[in-house]
């Protein structure tokens, strides 16, 4: 029983943490871009010592460690430089979208 509780309880605190980086997320997305994308589905991996950000299943992003927002695809681009004075720098990551779709939760 103990095994059961201390499981379910470390399922718990993993849960919530993830969540905890979803909304992060979302908060830095919406600070840079606003209100431009629908954020119907919004999911993250942990990538390159960063956060990749898979929004709507089409826009992709990624977020440093220390919450610097680039852009991965085109698309990602083209929503940033709608609404930023300044274009967005590529992610300086090895993954792109693909990469990141596959893994994103």
């Amino acid at each position: 029983m103990k095994k059961i509780i201390l499981s379910f309880t470390v399922s718990i605190m993993f849960a919530c943490n993830g969540n905890d980086k979803k909304e992060k997320a979302i908060e830095i997305l919406k600070n840079e871009i606003g209100q431009s994308l629908p954020f119907d589905d919004v999911k993250i991996a942990e990538v390159e010592n960063g956060t990749g950000v898979i929004v709507d299943g089409i826009w992709c992003y990624w977020i440093s460690s220390d919450n610097k927002l680039y852009c991965v695809n085109g698309a990602s681009k083209s929503i940033y430089n709608s609404v930023n004075e300044i274009n967005c720098e590529d992610a300086p990551i090895n993954s792109g979208y693909s990469d990141i779709i596959k893994i994103a939760k």
